[in-house]
């Protein structure tokens, strides 16, 4: 899914040391394992696992970068996705009812969202 946010482990290794908006865009990806150890029956079906691989993706960039970052890592997948035959839909996640941040911002991201997606589906902005 796409979606507006941040990632603790990411955001850490951006701001190890100060940055300039002339490095942007900066793309994160790693394959982690993440470990469990939860309560019996606070978890059920595949969340029950103690142990799992997760993929993980960033893209920091400025606002007048996000539509064509998007666009290109969309066109990405399709591209892996291609190789094997597999198709995929498109899902736009929007703000959590308790969202950090001011809305106008998450606002924009959302449009800025909803704008790669539209183009990279072949969508007119306006139907």
């Amino acid at each position: 899914g796409l979606k507006p946010m941040n990632c603790p482990g990411h955001c850490l290794m951006f701001s190890h040391r100060p940055r300039s908006y002339k490095e942007l865009p900066i793309r994160m990806a790693d394959f982690g394992t993440l470990h469990r150890n939860e309560l019996s029956g606070a978890l059920t079906g595949l969340t029950r696992v103690r142990r799992f691989q997760q993929d993980d993706a960033h893209i920091f960039c400025r606002l007048d970068q996000v539509m064509d970052e998007v666009y290109a890592a969309l066109d990405f997948i399709k591209y892996c996705y291609d190789i094997f035959g597999f198709k995929f839909s498109l899902k736009l996640s929007t703000r959590p009812e308790k969202a950090l941040g001011e809305v106008e911002v998450w606002d924009k991201a959302e449009a800025l969202l909803a704008g790669a997606m539209n183009t990279f589906c072949g969508i007119p902005d306006e139907l």
